[in-house]
């Protein structure tokens, strides 16, 4: 095995290795700011290898694909659980063979293209590993972008091509004194009592890799309207508004249950909001005046 690099996200120490020949300084890049030189070991590891056909890895049958749009999620089964990613819905363009308990990874990525599908591969393997384990330590990898202003975090929510991305850069061009935590796949995690926000390796198309937490002081569910207005959600509504937005195994009952209790802890410290707007310089400071009261 190559050397094994360390990295720490969001309190969550986890280790990759890359085939010969890889250098983690360029298909590693996202994860630089993460680096973590402790002794602490890792809660789990993932061993990049090269392979010269995934069929002849026997990755069993289809069970599901999953994804509306690339990446795409396929979980196969041959008697253990194993997940491709992949770019299209033909075949999957890597394998991710994990271990039981998901401690001790193995990816397999075809020699042939192999260096434009590694950092894909890496990182689409990583975020689900990293979902699997760190959710039952109270914390969700969730769909969203989030700003920080006077040292507080503000996550907003929405499903795909709702402005997530287009209403963090609002408040950057109107809101003084803000900058961008994340723009993908941020972190959230209850820690002594309190819920923080945190950036991560994953960031979608924008290039934003900030090692920083901040206290969780807002989540805003987005939707499209032709005006802007924001209301204070429910209980309830905060549920709805959340879920949705978290990284999830839904195949497995046990890790499906850990994530709606860490949600319903969110939910009951940090208010929820619904913003109907458009995409403008308003929206921003409709909704920044009400979550920052």
């Amino acid at each position: 095995m190559e050397k094994m690099n360390k990295y720490e996200v969001a309190g969550h120490v986890f280790g990759i290795s890359l085939p010969e020949g890889f250098d983690a300084g360029k298909y590693l890049m996202p994860y630089k700011p993460f680096v973590y030189d402790g002794d602490r070991i890792p809660l789990f590891t993932l061993e990049a290898r090269m392979a010269d056909s995934l069929a002849a890895l026997k990755p069993g049958k289809v069970m599901e694909l999953l994804n509306d749009e690339p990446p795409y999620l396929w979980i196969l089964d041959n008697g253990h659980w194993s997940f491709g990613f992949s770019y299209t819905k033909s075949h999957p363009d890597c394998l991710l063979v994990p271990s039981s308990d998901f401690r001790d990874n193995v990816l397999y990525v075809p020699s042939a293209g192999a260096e434009s599908l590694m950092e894909f591969a890496v990182s689409n393997a990583m975020m689900l590993l990293y979902t699997f384990n760190v959710t039952h330590h109270d914390t969700l990898l969730i769909h969203a972008s989030v700003t920080v202003k006077d040292d507080g975090g503000y996550v907003f929510l929405g499903k795909s091509g709702t402005g997530k991305s287009t209403h963090s850069r609002l408040w950057l061009d109107n809101i003084d004194g803000t900058h961008l935590l994340n723009d993908d796949n941020p972190v959230i995690r209850i820690l002594d009592g309190k819920a923080f926000v945190y950036g991560s390796p994953w960031s979608g198309k924008t290039p934003c890799y900030r090692n920083e937490v901040y206290p969780l002081k807002g989540i805003v569910r987005l939707s499209q309207a032709p005006y802007n207005k924001i209301l204070r959600l429910g209980v309830v509504q905060s549920y709805a508004a959340l879920m949705p937005s978290c990284s999830c195994m839904k195949w497995n009952r046990e890790h499906t249950d850990a994530v709606h209790r860490t949600v319903e802890s969110v939910i009951g410290k940090v208010p929820c909001w619904g913003l109907e707007c458009l995409p403008d310089a308003d929206a921003a400071r409709v909704c920044c005046d009400a979550v920052t009261a």
